[in-house]
């Protein structure tokens, strides 16, 4: 090679070098020019968080998603050595874990935190964690934080450390998640409730739900007034916590051990209860009450203007309509004498009646749908339970048939005349000594209560 070509090769050396060179300082001046990070988020997404676990001086508290019911959390702590757990405020959670989420973090390139304060965990539906421990060292409005992610297996992904606003921190510090509760005492649909029972003092009734509406099982086994139930059941559901009582409270203090009264709410699978005891206040204007669901149990206040709408007397609850059939139903009546004999049975064949095989005439078929509307839709003016002894004797007796033998009723019949006019008692007996007694007063009833006494006076051959 001679020397003008190794000199050639020289110069293009050096010039490639130089371009080399150049480049690599204008790709580290720009470096230099662009934001170094200061801050950031955890950025953990919260519509894939299942749960969250706070510890503060050795107490651990946990909020979790419900696995059996969707869109529902549950806080679970311990109180007394005893494991408690209560329905979370879907919003405050919400919130909780949003504040968390997207708090800002000035990054620090080394560890601030001197000593814990407590910490949190986030726990995400793959398995993953991010642990964030607090320092007891706050200063300039920020507390110091140390974060740790952690894999489905445990094992540390990341570790590092900075400075959360301390309004955040004390969110979880200073106030316990105990504060998400809900203040709701009973999370149930209206729908799925089966039975209710109260009780104060000697007196106490029992509704069920049934395929064909609501009974009284208790005291007596009588038909219910929808209306009323439901009303009585929409103010159970309605009743919010005035406050939580997680201190220790005496006994004697709370009265729950020797309650003033009690509620019982119970669906297919699950039973929740309300004890009432003495007054939390000095005005009287809240109560202690224990409550126990099917998710957990805690003891709270309740405002006295809440309870002053339930009643523990069965006669608030008996149907102001005499039969639980409907008058479509009614296939068949009978009307039997005082002597109990039958003096008229008649069957609804065809859209018409027929008494002792033979049709009906319009007097009489006039007169038996009367007796059915007056029976089975029109509301009576009163009802309630009273001592059988203290009813005159029936002087008429009427039974209504449905399709099968089970819709069958009976009711005793009476007239009794007052300053408003002529009333119409039906009576139906639904124990050895008590019978329940409806006072109908009305065109309807006063011409009905005429028939039906004519009918059962007829002599029989």
């Amino acid at each position: 090679m001679s020397m003008r070509t190794l000199f050639i090769w020289i110069i293009v050396a050096g010039a490639l070098g130089g371009v080399v060179l150049f480049t690599r300082a204008q790709s580290t001046k720009a470096q230099s020019k662009a934001p170094i990070q200061t801050t950031r988020t955890l950025g953990f997404d919260t519509a894939r968080t299942v749960g969250l676990t706070r510890l503060v001086d050795n107490e651990r508290q946990v909020v979790e998603a419900d696995e059996l019911q969707p869109n529902r959390w549950i806080v679970r702590w311990v109180q007394d050595g005893m494991d408690r757990a209560w329905i979370a405020d879907l919003n405050k959670a919400r919130a909780g874990f949003r504040s968390l989420a997207t708090a800002n973090i000035m990054l620090s390139a080394t560890d601030l935190v001197a000593s814990s304060r407590g910490e949190v965990v986030i726990h995400q539906r793959d398995g993953e964690s991010i642990r964030v421990e607090f320092g007891s060292n706050p200063s300039g409005g920020f507390t110091p934080v140390r974060i740790e992610e952690r894999d489905a297996g445990g094992i540390a992904t990341a570790r590092w450390f900075g400075r959360i606003d301390r309004s955040v921190a004390d969110v979880y510090m200073n106030n316990s998640v105990l504060g998400w509760r809900t203040d709701q005492v009973f999370d149930l649909p209206n729908s799925s409730i089966r039975q209710v029972e109260l009780k104060a003092g000697e007196n106490a009734v029992a509704l069920e739900r049934s395929a064909v509406g609501w009974r009284i099982v208790e005291p007596v086994a009588v038909q219910g007034d929808r209306a009323q139930i439901e009303a009585l059941v929409k103010v159970l559901l309605s009743l919010e916590a005035a406050s939580f009582v997680d201190d220790e409270v005496d006994p004697q203090t709370s009265g729950i051990e020797s309650p003033i009264a009690s509620v019982e709410l119970s669906t297919a699978d699950s039973t929740s209860s309300i004890v009432i005891g003495n007054r939390a206040d000095v005005g009287g204007e809240r109560v202690y009450a224990q409550i126990r669901t099917g998710v957990g149990s805690a003891m709270v206040t309740l405002a006295t203007d809440q309870l002053s709408k339930l009643t523990p007397i069965a006669d608030a609850y008996i149907s102001k309509v005499p039969s639980s059939l409907s008058a479509t139903m009614v296939n068949r009546m009978s009307v039997a004498g005082r002597d109990e004999r039958i003096r008229l049975d008649a069957t609804r064949t065809m859209g018409d009646w027929l008494i002792d095989s033979s049709k009906a005439d319009s007097i009489n078929r006039e007169a038996i749908e009367r007796v059915i509307r007056v029976v089975c839709t029109n509301p009576a003016q009163a009802v309630g339970i009273i001592e059988s002894e203290s009813i005159p004797a029936p002087i008429a007796f009427i039974e209504m048939h449905g399709n099968d033998a089970s819709q069958s009723q009976r009711f005793g019949l009476t007239l009794d005349s007052n300053d408003a006019g002529m009333r119409l008692l039906l009576t139906q007996q639904v124990s050895q000594t008590q019978s329940v007694v409806w006072s109908c007063i009305s065109d309807d009833a006063s011409a009905s209560g005429a028939w039906l006494i004519a009918v059962a006076s007829r002599r029989l051959p």
